[in-house]
């Protein structure tokens, strides 16, 4: 078989998808071939001494957030322990308001002036009147009557008009 020689300048103006003369078209592909994955997955590329950085940093963070939440969950035990002081408290307010109520009811002070003092009610009250009246009765803030004839009260007065109604004791 005999072989014809080309020039290199034929074969470069030819168009590259034109099948030489004597040859049958070039398959086109179809498939082609996939990147690597693995390679695509790390891009970046890191030193070890900034490998051990960072690790520490994580541990570091780590560290942080252990002790914030054990402060937090410290700081929630002593709420709880308040709020049960707050609420014992409040049940011992109840308690003694409810004595008080019983203390102060007139039915026990009755029965305890009955039982214990020997005390028993009056057959007949009498009310007591002084046979003088009072040394402010007159009425005005200056101690002054109604008429205006007594003098205004002075320190050495007043105890002279108080001292029978005080009887013995100064």
């Amino acid at each position: 078989m005999a072989t014809a020689r080309m020039s290199k300048a034929a074969t470069t103006k030819r168009a590259s998808n034109q099948p030489a003369p004597g040859r049958e078209a070039p398959r086109t592909r179809h498939l082609r071939a996939v990147p690597d994955v693995r390679r695509r997955a790390l891009p970046l590329r890191i030193s070890p001494r900034a490998g051990v950085v960072l690790t520490v940093s994580l541990f570091g963070a780590l560290f942080g957030v252990a002790v914030s939440h054990a402060i937090l969950i410290e700081g929630q035990m002593e709420l709880e322990q308040l709020d049960e002081r707050a609420a014992e408290e409040q049940a011992r307010y109840e308690r003694l308001r409810r004595d008080v109520a019983e203390l102060e009811s007139p039915d026990r002070i009755v029965r305890e002036a009955r039982e214990e003092l020997g005390m028993v009610p009056a057959e007949e009250v009498v009310w007591l009147t002084p046979d003088q009246p009072a040394p402010d009765a007159g009425g005005g803030a200056d101690g002054a009557g109604d008429a205006g004839d007594e003098a205004p009260e002075t320190p050495a007065t007043s105890w002279a008009d108080i001292k029978p109604y005080l009887g013995s004791t100064p």
